[in-house]
């Protein structure tokens, strides 16, 4: 692997680092900060790029001899993520590469067997490719455990009262069976009898793709490198 890519690699899990503090942030403050997103993107597009860098290697070692001066200067040299074996092969046609089949079986192997219409577990390459292609456009959305949606107070005779936190809002020196209700946070104080539910937000989803957002970057980190580090040694 040589030092460009290593870097490109290693940039990559220096921003996921940052970006496991930011989503701690993030669902601590119930907020989805634009750094959040443009994290997400930046990692995304180093990996994307770290692949499309291993494939210019892989062209200019097993095809670029082979090429005339036109064909070197029109090849479109790209790593292949698609959906169908024509678009597949159309790819490889771009970099002027559709003779790998037989001039490096192994490698055209590889690459085949890595695309998303190969295997279902390939499918985090499609997911990858889409949110580059989209650019700095990462949409997040929280990921929501309700933990409890109402407040419910009740006495020992079973006499009860309960509300939603979201349609009423409580002023300085109300009680709800004898439980008094601090204004500021319009909870309960601590009282004998008195249960609450409150929305906790536990982690960010890939809009569009479901799913979890720091998890997938994390996935995606380790399965480009291994990915990388396979092809370089083909």
């Amino acid at each position: 692997m040589d030092a460009e890519l290593r870097s490109i690699i290693n940039r990559a899990n220096e921003l996921f680092e940052d970006l496991v503090n930011e989503y701690n942030e993030c669902l601590k403050n119930q907020t989805i900060t634009e750094r959040a997103k443009n994290l997400t993107h930046e990692i995304l597009e180093r990996l994307r790029n770290a692949l499309d860098h291993t494939m210019c290697r892989l062209w200019e070692k097993n095809s670029l001899p082979n090429l005339s001066d036109i064909k070197k200067k029109k090849a479109r040299v790209y790593f292949p993520i698609v959906n169908d074996l024509d678009s597949f092969r159309s790819t490889l046609g771009r970099a002027f590469m559709l003779d790998l089949e037989t001039t490096n079986n192994n490698l055209y192997t590889i690459l085949l067997n890595k695309q998303p219409f190969s295997s279902k577990e390939n499918q985090w390459l499609s997911i990858l490719a889409n949110v580059t292609n989209e650019g700095k456009h990462v949409k997040l959305v929280p990921q929501k455990r309700i933990v409890t949606e109402r407040i419910r107070v009740s006495r020992q005779n079973g006499s009860s009262v309960s509300w939603s936190k979201s349609n009423v809002k409580f002023g300085s020196g109300v009680k709800v069976l004898d439980a008094p209700i601090d204004p500021k946070t319009q909870r309960i104080i601590p009282t004998s009898g008195v249960t609450e539910q409150i929305e906790v937000w536990v982690s960010f989803i890939l809009n569009g793709f479901g799913v979890n957002a720091l998890t997938f970057c994390k996935d995606a980190v380790h399965k480009v490198n291994e990915l990388v580090e396979e092809l370089v040694n083909t």
